[in-house]
């Protein structure tokens, strides 16, 4: 009795260790309209994972589905004919990838898929090109069914397939040291939806630079397979291990999830904890382990954030995978439950790169992956909506104006660096932002991400944080798990803002910043208090956007008033009694039109103020003292 008893024991502590995270979360939260159950094999020494699927897929539609359409992603690293690399110059993220050997490109292979009648549907097929008619992409493949589906119907196919992995490019591959990221490696479903027009049809556009993800939730049940001394993280929770001659096999489940993607390496650090009930898994290469405090912190940092502001995580888990520097082209990238981050060693705490990336990546778990909205057709629905959140995470942890850097007196906080990156842009006119990824050629990120960014926090400036966040959390809540699409935020902006409360008008606010290319530039053109007649200021708009902006008048004997100004274009004249003294004019003095590309001219003073110039002649000074005391150190 007292062996069995211990034997009890032992197999409970076995599934508390082995089992990861609450498998008992709320496993309803989606449609479920493609469910996964994958087994993978794999050959870490040939870069091959041979794969057997089953999916259910539920034809929602009205209309009979006579094919399937499938993303084939991995063929993106075929070759460099492939949609996604023939206009790349051979190179991605700096690197050379033209110049690699036939076993370094990367494949996806269908090599049976059979119905439920075991007809092998794998012959019937063909690529699709929606976007180039490439003949040579084969990022989107087309399969005949033999049975159509009717309305309401569910599909059950068994697949077998093939994954190359491909030395890595962009994201997915293998490194040194038997380093993977499967990602975008198995052949999933497309989406069947209702367009605009309310017209059904498959959503199923290439693989091409500027665009990301959109699929269908659902259910994956993954079982990897593969040598005992890698270690394996993944999107999910991994619900049991075990190990026998030299090989392992790991299972992992998730709810709810529009993609699977999972890490393989043999020389991870395992960091393990738990926050607000959600477990976080950290996983490093040994040389980066410095920063496993940082990442967790910033982890944190999101949970309670968003969690305050938006609404509650939706998942039990979240993995953060920390590449190491020989697979970095793996880094900087979301997929559900998981993150890919970055760090070099030495990067100071004051620095906080590493802060910024782990938030932006995790903010991703809210709009990539659980209202997850075309970021093919609609990018900045994510990205732009992450950097806001990055943006106000950062800056309310870590202070406005120091969030992103702090270093020997020069400060810049993370929203500040976000609006310089779209103000910076070399012509701000380089087109909408509400346009399709592939549509947008030069400074994608400057567009998608900071000006985004930029128009939500000028909303907020002007109807006010707690209205913002109402309007957020009433999205979030309403669209979860439903791709929402640019209409829909609309909606909800209009119902939870509306255009008497807020006093402008928001359908202006949002075909001005999404669908056209004027910027707003206020500018405070000049003071004239000299003059018998009048005293006159000079005010301008110099660009086309039209928001409604604060003027602040401080007199001489420093009283202050304030006026209303719609912006309009062009200068304008405002005119005071004769022997009025203004001692200065401020536009939009608590810069909460962000869009505005230049504060500096929104002020002017009748008597310019040296207090700036001597703070940061003092700066400079503090700076050449220290280089020079440091030179003088090493010689």
């Amino acid at each position: 009795m007292i062996r069995f008893s211990f034997i009890i024991i032992i197999l409970f502590l076995h599934s508390f260790i082995t089992a990861q995270c609450d498998t008992a979360y709320d496993s309803n939260q989606s449609s479920k309209i493609a469910n996964y159950d994958i087994s993978v094999e794999l050959d870490h020494k040939n870069k091959v994972a041979h794969c057997h699927q089953t999916l259910r897929w539920k034809n929602t539609s009205l209309d009979t589905i006579r094919s399937l359409r499938f993303y084939m992603y991995m063929n993106a690293f075929k070759n460099m004919k492939s949609s996604y690399l023939k206009d790349s110059g051979g190179k991605i993220f700096g690197r050379n990838i033209a110049d690699r050997g036939t076993d370094e490109w990367g494949h996806i292979t269908i090599n049976k898929m059979l119905d439920e009648d075991d007809q092998d549907l794998s012959k019937n097929t063909k690529f699709i090109q929606d976007l180039d008619n490439n003949t040579n992409d084969e990022t989107i493949i087309e399969i005949t069914l033999q049975n159509p589906l009717l309305p309401g119907e569910i599909g059950i196919y068994e697949m077998d397939f093939t994954t190359k992995m491909p030395k890595t490019i962009a994201r997915s591959g293998y490194s040194k040291k038997d380093f993977f990221l499967f990602v975008h490696w198995f052949p999933q479903v497309c989406v069947y939806e209702q367009d605009k027009d309310g017209i059904w049809g498959w959503n199923s556009h290439q693989f091409v630079p500027g665009t990301e993800f959109f699929a269908d939730f659902g259910d994956y049940n993954v079982r990897i397979s593969a040598s005992d001394h890698l270690q394996i993280g993944g999107s999910g929770c991994r619900i049991s291990e075990s190990k026998a001659d030299g090989k392992q096999i790991v299972e992992f489940q998730a709810y709810d999830l529009i993609d699977f993607g999972f890490v393989v390496y043999s020389e991870f650090d395992v960091h393990t904890s738990t926050f607000q009930g959600i477990d976080i898994e950290i996983l490093m290469p040994p040389e980066h382990c410095a920063f496993a405090d940082r990442y967790r912190e910033a982890v944190e940092h999101g949970l309670e954030y968003m969690s305050a502001n938006v609404g509650p995580y939706p998942y039990p888990k979240i993995t953060v995978v920390d590449p190491p520097v020989h697979a970095l082209n793996s880094g900087f990238m979301e997929y559900p439950m998981m993150i890919t981050a970055a760090s070099f060693y030495g990067i100071p705490k004051s620095i906080r790169s590493v802060e910024s990336l782990v938030i932006h990546e995790f903010v991703h778990m809210y709009f990539m992956a659980t209202l997850a909205s075309n970021e093919k057709e609609e990018a900045w629905l994510d990205e732009g909506f992450v950097t806001y959140y990055e943006d106000r995470i950062l800056d309310h942890y870590h202070g406005k104006k120091s969030s992103f850097f702090d270093v020997l007196g020069y400060r810049s906080g993370n929203a500040e660096n976000s609006r310089l990156e779209y103000i910076k842009l070399d012509h701000s006119r380089l087109g909408p932002i509400a346009r399709p990824g592939w549509e947008i050629k030069g400074p994608y990120k400057g567009l998608i991400y900071a000006k985004t960014s930029s128009m939500l926090r000028t909303l907020e400036g002007l109807v006010g944080i707690q209205s913002m966040d109402k309007l957020m959390q009433t999205y979030f809540d309403a669209y979860k798990f439903k791709h929402p699409k640019e209409a829909d935020f609309r909606s909800i902006a209009a119902e939870v803002l509306g255009d008497e409360s807020i006093g402008f008008d928001l359908d202006l606010f949002f075909d001005q910043c999404l669908h056209g290319t004027d910027i707003c530039d206020y500018e405070v053109v000049s003071i004239d208090n000299n003059s018998e007649q009048s005293t006159k200021v000079i005010i301008a708009q110099n660009g086309g956007l039209l928001f409604p902006v604060n003027i602040e008048i401080i007199y001489q004997n420093g009283s202050t008033a304030y006026m209303e100004w719609g912006g309009t274009p062009g200068q304008k004249i405002i005119e005071f009694e004769p022997g009025t003294n203004i001692k200065a004019v401020n536009i939009d003095p608590n810069c909460t039109i962000n869009l505005d590309i230049n504060f500096n001219n929104n002020s002017v003073t009748y008597e310019p103020n040296k207090k700036p110039l001597v703070k940061y002649a003092a700066k400079s000074t503090h700076w050449m003292q220290a280089i020079l005391e440091y030179a003088s150190f090493l010689f």
